[in-house]
């Protein structure tokens, strides 16, 4: 397993390139945004960029995700990636027409329209690039893109709000300007001139029709997670107001931490499962790896729970500062949420998607019931951030449950669940009593419950070093 974990370190490394630092860069952003912008811009904001998430899984029927899947079957193969570039412009073409009617009919800004139009066509275009690459593993590409593209948001969202003062304008034209980084520098790196010139005149119908059946579940999973993930900023912007959900938006970002960590670990992980998912010894490894995973994201949650007013006290301005008390169970929901998501792999990888997206149904039926349900009693969006919370921790118990059985990899689940129970009440202690001294405690309890994983992820690591000074 020495070539193994010299692989996932390597591409951890690489990923945290990715996916973290810019994270970090970005979360010091914070506070620009809560000077410069008020509650309701952010609101507004907000609701565009999660409406663009919304519809584009419909415009490129989520062949996004089957790019990836099908090019690391073979690299030599620009098919998969040439049939998702025609669906995508199709698509394009479609949002164009339905938008005009939407502007026609509604008498909604315009201007609102053109950054939701934008916003899908430069992500949909980046996304489907940024997986290609990923299907022909150049990583180094992929890392230059994702630091370079992030480091274009964060200049560009200084420059227009904070310098041009333009306030949402700035924020949404900085929005689509990583994105387009990404695409001029793949467009360079894998010459893509040259595909294009192929994509009408070769038709490969079978392939698509595989494709299609892939990545079309994948919309209706997409369509449910975006339900379970940014339905709340609906709910609580029609029973509570935009302004406060610029509030509960803004509680997102100490959030967006522990989700870096996993997008980082994520994206390795799935090149670790493609290359160990037909052995047993490959599949002890990956429940190992799983065991460490889970144990540092339940560490982190714990921290930035324990710390959460703290930091808070630092990157909310004026009003926002009341977004502290959503931290706690929107950090559970994504520690929920990314220990799902690793066990999610596995049905991709096993062309699984239809399981996923009858999971995927259920949590969001249930999410939309919460969510009307919780606001109503709380009168407040700290009841959305506990029914996500909800609705994460019942998908991470059905995809246990179901990647277990399709994998034949067996998760220590009862542990996983005793952390869970641990982090509930730190949250519960920091929200009713803000007292971070006792729920500091909640620490040391998951080291000790751990401690056998720390020493054999010690010993794993030991090995990869003499392994690399051999």
């Amino acid at each position: 397993m020495n070539a193994n974990n010299k692989k996932l370190i390597t591409n951890i490394g690489l990923m945290f390139l990715v996916y973290f630092l810019p994270k970090v860069f970005s979360f010091f952003l914070v506070p620009i945004y809560t000077s410069f912008l008020t509650t309701e811009e952010y609101g507004i904001s907000d609701l565009i960029i999660n409406t663009a998430s919304l519809i584009s899984p419909f415009v490129a029927l989520s062949t996004t995700s089957a790019v990836m899947r099908f090019t690391i079957e073979n690299k030599e193969d620009k098919r998969p990636y040439q049939i998702s570039l025609k669906i995508y412009s199709v698509g394009m073409v479609i949002l164009f027409a339905g938008l005009a009617v939407v502007q026609w009919v509604g008498k909604i800004n315009p201007i609102y329209l053109f950054f939701l139009y934008a916003i899908v066509g430069t992500s949909l275009l980046s996304d489907i690039d940024m997986n290609y690459t990923r299907g022909l593993e150049k990583m180094k590409v992929i890392t230059f893109c994702g630091v370079g593209g992030s480091l274009v948001g964060i200049l560009c969202n200084i420059l227009f709000i904070v310098v041009f003062k333009m306030g949402l304008y700035g924020f949404l034209i900085a929005s689509s300007s990583g994105y387009l980084f990404t695409i001029i520098v793949l467009a360079i790196s894998n010459r893509k001139m040259h595909l294009f010139k192929n994509i009408i005149s070769e038709r490969e119908p079978e392939l698509q029709r595989e494709m299609l059946q892939f990545s079309i579940p994948s919309i209706f999973s997409g369509l449910s997670w975006w339900v379970v993930s940014s339905s709340d900023r609906y709910f609580v912007s029609a029973m509570c107001g935009t302004a406060a959900n610029g509030i509960y938006s803004v509680a997102y970002k100490i959030p967006t931490m522990l989700q870096a960590v996993h997008n980082v670990f994520i994206q390795a992980w799935t090149y670790t499962v493609y290359d160990s998912y037909n052995s047993e010894d490959g599949k002890k490894y990956i429940a190992r790896v799983y065991d460490v995973y889970v144990f540092v994201l339940c560490l982190g949650c714990s921290f930035l729970i324990a710390t959460d007013i703290f930091i808070s006290k630092i990157l909310y301005s004026n009003d926002f500062f009341e977004a502290w008390k959503y931290v706690p169970p929107l950090l559970l929901s994504i520690v929920f949420n990314s220990a799902a998501g690793l066990m999610n792999t596995f049905l991709s990888v096993y062309k699984k998607t239809r399981v996923s997206m009858r999971i995927s149904f259920v949590v969001a039926g249930m999410n939309i019931i919460l969510n009307w349900l919780f606001i109503s009693i709380f009168n407040d969006a700290l009841g959305a951030a506990i029914a996500t919370a909800i609705t994460f921790f019942t998908n991470w118990i059905c995809s246990i449950i179901v990647g277990m059985r399709v994998s034949g990899v067996k998760i220590s689940w009862r542990k996983q669940f005793l952390m869970y129970v641990i982090l509930t009440m730190q949250a519960a202690e920091i929200i009713l009593f803000k007292n971070m001294y006792v729920v500091a405690i909640g620490i040391v309890v998951i080291v000790i419950l751990n401690w056998n994983t720390i020493v054999w992820a010690r010993s794993k690591w030991n090995q990869l070093i003499k392994f690399r000074k051999v």
